[in-house]
């Protein structure tokens, strides 16, 4: 079609073709005639005229050319097209194939799941009864093992509760301790040192010093140590590891309480028979060291303090310990002393009453005589000494708690 299109335009463009004679169209010599290629019309028919169409040579190169072009590409076209044809009819195929295969193991896995189903109905239905009372006697061993796990975790939780209740109690005991201890001097150094064996004693116990990882499980509650919950069942062995470390947390304990022991019996001596006490309440009228002497005039030493109160006034024991005097002695009246151990004594002078007698052991507080004004005295009033080895000290350091 393209090609008739192109003569059509070249017959139009020639609409009035000159003809020329044979002899001119054949002029080898022509310049003109080597430009153009000539193609001659002859009218199948008697009276038609012949005639003669030129065609420039480059145009008719490039037809032709463009001819063979447009065929090869057609040509190749075509093929492609029935390769692509082809391709497609074996894929057709092969899509066909697979789906006949897979509908065939279909039909393959649905037999084979049923073969399954009833292989497994017939092994479940050909228990016997031997094997149904096996797995009965299981299911009740273990939940007798169970129940036997619950009444040990209760006694597990008791004894936590045991331990918990004597750590406090150890604690309030030296907490009790440190209130008396920390008023006199030898005991608050033996109080320290207890302080120090306590703590190194308490890096072994488990409860102030948990271990990373927790051998007891959630069963009942937290446990004692604070753990974290183990994610695993409870078992014996686990049970068997807790109940070990409960063993030795109570071995700690002891060995905490038995050290508390020997230190506070060290510090007995002084807790109980350390003059700590006011032996009456009042204002001190004449202190420890010179004075003018009230009779005769002159200096001398005052070996005591002396507390104004109202004849009757109970006066108490400074400290516990035992009466070593009970009776009259001169200048002092009547007059007590007591041996407080350690070689330390007291003694409570101008008293119009003694209530005790040699040999006598009191504690703190006891009321051992009344107030008065017997002896060299002009008022009544308790005059109160403190020996050391022997030697009167100044009491106010020792007085350090009132009734």
């Amino acid at each position: 079609m393209c090609f008739c299109m192109f003569l059509k335009r070249i017959l139009q463009h020639n609409s009035r073709p000159s003809v020329k004679k044979v002899s001119q169209l054949i002029d080898n010599k022509s310049h003109k005639q080597k430009k153009y290629i000539s193609l001659m019309v002859v009218p199948s028919y008697s009276s038609g005229k012949t005639r003669s169409l030129r065609i420039p040579r480059s145009m008719f190169y490039g037809v032709v050319i463009a001819i063979f072009a447009i065929t090869a590409v057609l040509t190749g076209l075509q093929q492609r097209s029935a390769y692509l044809q082809r391709r497609a009819q074996l894929l057709e195929y092969n899509l066909s194939a697979t789906e006949e295969d897979f509908y065939e193991f279909r039909i393959l896995a649905e037999k084979t799941q049923d073969d399954l189903i009833e292989t497994a109905a017939q092994i479940y239905g050909e228990l016997s009864a031997s094997e149904h009372r096996a797995q009965s006697a299981l299911e009740q061993q273990a939940r007798t093992h169970r129940t036997e796990l619950e009444i040990i975790m209760e006694q597990v939780d008791e004894i936590e509760r045991l331990i918990r209740e004597f750590d406090e109690d150890r604690q309030a005991l030296i907490g009790g301790l440190s209130n008396r201890a920390a008023l006199i001097p030898p005991a608050a150094r033996l109080f320290e040192q207890l302080e120090e064996s306590q703590e190194y004693l308490l890096s072994y116990s488990l409860i102030h010093n948990p271990p990373a990882e927790s051998v007891r499980v959630e069963y009942t509650g937290i446990g004692l140590m604070s753990f974290n919950p183990v994610a695993a069942p409870l078992t014996f062995c686990t049970l068997h590891e807790y109940l070990q470390l409960l063993k030795d947390e109570l071995a700690v304990q002891r060995i905490l309480m038995d050290n508390f022991e020997s230190y506070r019996s060290r510090m007995d001596l002084y807790l109980r028979n350390f003059p700590t006490l006011w032996p009456v309440s009042g204002n001190i009228s004449s202190g420890f060291g010179w004075r003018m002497r009230p009779f005769g005039g002159g200096s001398e030493h005052h070996n005591g303090i002396d507390i104004p109160a109202p004849t009757g006034t109970p006066i108490r024991a400074a400290g516990g310990g035992t009466v070593i005097f009970s009776g009259w002695r001169n200048g002092y009246g009547l007059t007590v002393e007591i041996d407080h151990g350690n070689s330390m004594t007291t003694l409570y002078a101008h008293n119009t009453r003694n209530l005790v007698e040699v040999g006598q052991h009191v504690t703190r507080g006891d009321v051992i005589a009344h107030v008065g004004s017997t002896g060299l005295s002009t008022a009544p009033h308790l005059h109160f000494e403190v020996s050391v080895n022997g030697r009167t000290v100044n009491p106010l350091p020792f007085m350090l708690e009132h009734m």
